[in-house]
């Protein structure tokens, strides 16, 4: 199974998701067609506690709300998911949706959510990841993964190409 990653370029932070996973997340954004939708990231953290890997991304709750620009993540099955997956050490990692026919970049609301996420103890998630799939899932796709840091807010995390490196901050 082929491995995507990505990586900040001081090499602080970086993010592993498997090909499958990936493929799993851009059939829901098919699926979606013109609306937004998402879910949250599950996985681990390397024994360095530098990069996380994704082991499995949730569809969108069936509570969730979606339109054309916005999408309202629901709730709904996703503790009873997570508990299970507490027992083998996977754990809340962060927040995955799609920007159908649009760029993979934050919105002001993505932002705020992520700061939400940072300082809400019940998530256990002081730097949540933000993945963001935009463009067309039929064809012409592309992905953007980030961290949200408290004190220094969102970095992006650029894919690092097989056998590369991530770029150098310019």
């Amino acid at each position: 199974m082929v491995d995507r990653h990505f990586r900040s370029p001081d090499k602080r932070f970086g993010v592993q998701i498997s090909e499958a996973e990936l493929a799993k997340v851009v059939k829901q954004c098919f699926k979606a067609g013109r609306k937004e939708t998402g879910g949250i990231l599950v996985g681990r953290y390397t024994a360095a506690h530098d990069c996380a890997v994704v082991t499995s991304a949730s569809d969108a709750p069936q509570d969730s709300h979606a339109g054309g620009t916005w999408f309202s993540r629901g709730v709904a099955g996703l503790q009873r998911w997570l508990n299970g997956l507490w027992k083998s050490e996977t754990f809340y990692l962060g927040e995955w949706h799609f920007h159908p026919f649009a760029l993979a970049s934050p919105s002001v609301d993505d932002l705020a959510e992520m700061r939400s996420i940072s300082t809400t103890e019940s998530y256990h998630c002081p730097e949540p990841l933000l993945m963001i799939v935009g463009g067309d899932p039929k064809k012409d796709w592309h992905i953007k993964v980030f961290v949200f840091l408290a004190y220094e807010g969102l970095r992006e995390l650029p894919e690092v190409k097989a056998g590369g490196s991530a770029p150098n901050d310019a």
